[in-house]
């Protein structure tokens, strides 16, 4: 079940996208979840995030997701898509950034918003 913060989100990323019709012809719509905290590990007393994963799964319909995790020792996909980075001081480097969802952390969401400046910007607290 999609919590309330993330089917906000999903509305809104729907009502962008129905509105922009320059953005949709754009081939590149590339989306970054910062997940600070712990949202997915290999680990069995660790579970992934669903509501991470899920919102992942649901913007790489559109696009290409990336997932930056403080717990990712190094890139991986998984078999839907979704690309896992590790997460670092210095973002990721994108030609394009859609937008950028950022978990629970209001320093990451100004960081992100530095380093990509024509993305949206979100930050979701999650409990």
């Amino acid at each position: 079940m999609t919590s309330h913060p993330m089917k906000q989100a999903l509305q809104v990323f729907a009502i962008r996208a129905a509105a922009s019709d320059e953005e949709r012809k754009s081939p590149y719509r590339n989306f970054l979840i910062i997940a600070p905290e712990p949202a997915r590990t290999a680990s069995a007393s660790h579970p992934p995030d669903e509501r991470v994963t899920a919102l992942a799964h649901h913007l790489n319909h559109d696009g290409y997701a990336y997932v930056a995790c403080s717990n990712q020792k190094e890139m991986e996909d998984d078999s839907s898509g979704v690309r896992y980075l590790p997460l670092h001081e210095a973002l990721p480097s994108f030609a394009v950034m859609t937008a950028v969802v950022v978990i629970n952390e209001a320093a990451w969401a100004a960081r992100a918003a530095a380093t990509y400046p024509g993305a949206d910007i979100f930050l979701l607290k999650l409990s």
